[in-house]
């Protein structure tokens, strides 16, 4: 069509960060879109506006109904490469030549502030979004900006980061940036966890160097953490040999959800944490011993995306978000249940389950064939350990392990 649709970003708030070029496109214009703050900044131009609301599909629909016959300007708060509804309007407007006119980010104008480089800096947003790696992020970066919002205020992600070890990470607030009432506050995480701020901030975290900030017991690029590694107590586990095999099995995306049904100690939720970077991972348990167990595994490896979730499947799983994979290791007599309960989802999905007795991996290889699943797959794992007997190395038998695998 070759029309042209003005994206401006008009910095952090107060107009007067707003450069020129970009006020003359503002003037110039017939309609107005953008936030209603946004908006607000130039109501004394009687423009006609279009407020953007959650439904940005009417957005949409409205440029693609005008576009060509009334000049459209695009209002981005900030700058529109920083998480804006440019990514959206860039993916589905592909007639459409966008314009882009940067403006200055809030968080440029806090390192700006609190005088600090962002060339080192990574981004990640939590408006609109959960951000379950949160606590990976911040171990594995020195600097950390979050733009915050929706149910997600700088103090409740404080709070979190203190919970998770992270309470001496230094963080730096800024609320209302570039407004009169404009607040930049300075802290711990701790110190910061018992104030108040509002959910639509920028906040940077920080820390100094390697030895605040504990590091993962396990940083390596494969599968297999040392079974010593854990902290165990009398609760079944799933052995490094196993989990490894298991793990492939599962055939793991970077952003699936992942449910554990019978964790046990945690060492496969723990496993699929690392490796799910941007998905989600629900260990559920039902016995106490058993979810102490997880929590203190959780904490140790700052497995920030994995989920204790205490209860007894399929009821408990009522509660969560649907999962693309799941991995049974315990089932607490509910085989039967709990494959109804997933054969009965929408949407496709790939279990693995591993069984010790030769009549448990029977209910479940016919579970999974009498309920339609295809590709239904069975491999015995017979695994030997090397120990010391005086000077010799002996190897001593671990049980056989059945690992059944479908998809939905």
């Amino acid at each position: 069509m070759g029309y042209k649709l003005y994206i401006i970003g008009i910095g952090p708030g107060d107009k007067d960060y707003i450069y020129p070029a970009a006020n003359k496109l503002i003037e110039a214009s017939d309609v107005l879109i953008g936030g209603k703050r946004n908006l607000d900044l130039f109501l004394h131009l009687k423009k006609e506006e279009v407020v953007i609301s959650n439904k940005l599909a009417d957005i949409e629909r409205y440029i693609l109904e005008h576009i060509g016959k009334k000049r459209m300007v695009v209002l981005v708060s900030g700058d529109p490469g920083v998480f804006s509804i440019a990514e959206y309007l860039r993916s589905r407007l592909v007639a459409v030549e966008l314009l882009v006119y940067p403006g200055i980010s809030s968080m440029q104008y806090l390192c700006a502030k609190v005088n600090k480089n962002w060339n080192d800096v990574f981004i990640a947003s939590l408006h609109g979004r959960e951000l379950h790696n949160l606590t990976d992020l911040v171990k594995k970066h020195a600097k950390v900006m979050l733009f915050t919002g929706g149910t997600s205020s700088p103090d409740q992600i404080c709070r979190k980061l203190a919970a998770n070890g992270l309470g001496e990470v230094i963080v730096t607030i800024g609320e209302k940036l570039s407004y009169p009432e404009e607040r930049i506050v300075t802290g711990s995480a701790e110190e910061v966890a018992k104030m108040h701020f509002d959910n639509l901030s920028v906040m940077l975290v920080e820390h100094p160097g390697q030895g605040l900030v504990p590091q993962q017991f396990w940083e390596m690029a494969s599968p297999g953490i040392p079974d010593e590694l854990f902290v165990r107590g009398t609760v079944p586990m799933t052995k490094e040999e196993i989990r490894t095999v298991t793990l492939a099995k599962l055939r793991l995306r970077e952003n699936s959800v992942v449910y554990d049904i019978g964790a046990g100690t945690g060492s496969v939720a723990i496993e699929c944490g690392l490796i799910v970077k941007k998905g989600r991972v629900y260990a559920i348990e039902k016995e106490p011993d058993a979810l102490a167990l997880i929590r203190e595994n959780v904490l140790k490896f700052g497995s920030g995306n994995v989920t204790v979730v205490p209860g007894q499947a399929p009821e408990i799983l009522l509660e969560l978000p649907k999962p693309d994979r799941i991995f049974i290791g315990g089932t607490g007599g509910k085989m039967d249940s709990i494959l109804d309960w997933a054969a009965e989802m929408s949407q496709n999905i790939r279990i693995v389950v591993n069984a010790v007795a030769i009549e448990t991996a029977y209910e479940a290889l016919a579970g999974l064939e009498n309920r339609g699943f295809r590709d239904v797959d069975i491999t015995c794992v017979s695994v030997a350990k090397g120990r010391l007997a005086g000077k010799k190395h002996l190897m001593q038998a671990l049980n056989p392990i059945y690992i059944i695998s479908a998809e939905k």
